[in-house]
C-alpha cells in the first residue's frame, strides 16, 4: 500500500507539478489540493521515515509537491541564465539553511556560486526556500561568498 502510495506521489508530481506557472494558484495552494487528493484516494495512516518517524500522508505529500516545484523552478532559472551566458547566481535563502542540507556550516544566502555548483544544490531539504538570482554583473573567476560582500 505505501509502495502504490509514493508512486501515486511521484506521478502525480511530475505531472502536475509542471502545470503550477501556468495555473492561477500558488506551490503552496497547488501542494495542499494535491495531498488531499492523494490522502483521499489511498487511505494510509502515516509515511515511515528512515528515522522511524511517522509523518501524516498530506504533510508528506505536501513537502514533496513543494519541493519539486522548487527544484522546477530554480532549474528554470538556471537553465535560461545558462543559455544567455550567466555564469554566476546570486543565492537567496534562509538565514541558517545551509548550501547542501540545514546543518551545513557553508550558509547559502547572499553567496554567489557558479551556475553548474547552483545547478547541484538547488534546493538543500525539504520546504526549503531558496531561489537564485543571475549575476551577469559578476567578473568571471571571482567568486565572493560572505553575505555581506554585497552591502552598500
Amino acid at each position: 500500500m505505501a509502495a502504490s502510495f509514493y508512486r501515486a506521489v511521484r506521478d502525480a508530481a511530475r505531472r502536475e507539478v509542471p502545470l503550477l506557472a501556468a495555473g492561477n494558484t500558488t506551490s503552496l495552494q497547488a501542494a495542499k489540493a494535491l495531498a488531499d487528493r492523494l490522502a483521499a484516494e489511498h487511505q494510509l495512516l502515516h509515511v515511515i521515515y528512515r528515522s522511524r518517524a511517522r509523518v501524516p500522508p498530506r504533510a508528506w505529500v505536501e513537502s514533496a509537491a513543494l519541493a519539486k516545484s522548487a527544484v522546477a523552478c530554480n532549474s528554470g532559472t538556471l537553465n535560461r541564465s545558462r543559455e544567455v551566458g550567466v555564469q554566476w547566481m546570486q543565492v537567496f535563502d534562509g538565514a541558517g539553511c545551509g548550501w547542501t542540507s540545514h546543518q551545513d556550516p557553508d550558509k547559502a544566502t547572499g553567496t554567489l556560486r557558479t551556475v553548474e555548483g547552483a545547478a547541484a544544490w538547488p534546493i538543500s531539504h525539504p520546504r526549503c526556500m531558496r531561489a537564485f538570482g543571475p549575476r551577469p554583473d559578476h567578473a568571471r573567476g571571482a567568486r565572493r561568498t560572505h553575505p555581506t560582500a554585497f552591502a552598500g
